[in-house]
């Protein structure tokens, strides 16, 4: 069930109002950071000083330009290295694109699913050893060629969070059920925006959702008052 709308943006959208957006409606904001060898994006620190000044709530995505695992979780590295300055907790996204496919292969660099389920893991491990929100960005086609989730799920010993995107009038009840975020259109107009951007339903409110290290501190939480609750019995 959707919870609400947001958009995503980079320094391909220009100066964005975030405030404007904010009023008209749109309760996230999910932030390029940056991509490749920690370069940070244009429009990040005003994007996401904006977002903090208003209250207005978060993520951040980084597009990859590995060309191996330690390049993937060098990028999850920079990735955390910039929400840190903002947010203690929010969804930081793994963003594997034909672009990234390309860049690689003209550098003799062949990624198939192998190596994309083993960059994507690398970055979302060094993600979820931060205490941030473990987040994946893949459509209908990588979902069936480069990532199996399960697989990748049981590797991390974590549940990954799925941003999916997917540009058609609805989505399949079987596909909302399976992703946390569904990028709908990359060609909304929303006000405080200059031309086209990205707008996404939310089903997963992240205001909600602990950060695996959060999790897992609360778990050993109750265990200790659990076990002090015996020992006062």
């Amino acid at each position: 069930m959707k919870q609400y709308e947001g958009i995503d943006i980079s320094v391909h959208n220009g100066n964005v109002n975030i405030k404007r957006v904010r009023d008209a409606g749109y309760k996230r904001v999910i932030i390029r950071a940056g991509y490749g060898k920690n370069n940070v994006d244009e429009k990040f620190v005003p994007n996401a000083q904006a977002c903090v000044n208003l209250s207005e709530p978060a993520g951040i995505y980084w597009f990859s330009y590995a060309l191996n695992e330690e390049m993937a979780a060098n990028e999850a590295v920079y990735a955390v290295a910039q929400a840190e300055k903002y947010w203690s907790k929010c969804p930081i996204a793994f963003d594997l694109e034909y672009d990234t496919i390309s860049y690689a292969r003209k550098r003799g660099v062949s990624i198939g699913k192998t190596q994309a389920m083993a960059f994507a893991i690398a970055f979302l491990k060094v993600v979820i050893s931060a205490g941030y929100i473990p987040l994946l960005y893949t459509n209908r086609e990588y979902i069936q060629n480069y990532f199996d989730i399960p697989i990748m799920e049981e590797a991390l010993g974590q549940h990954i969070h799925i941003w999916y995107a997917r540009y058609t009038k609805s989505i399949s009840a079987e596909e909302e059920k399976k992703c946390d975020i569904w990028q709908k259109t990359s060609k909304g107009k929303v006000d405080g925006v200059s031309g086209n951007v990205d707008i996404n339903e939310f089903y997963t409110d992240f205001e909600t959702v602990l950060s695996p290290i959060a999790e897992e501190n609360k778990t050993v939480s109750n265990i200790n008052i659990l076990e002090f609750q015996k020992a006062a019995n």
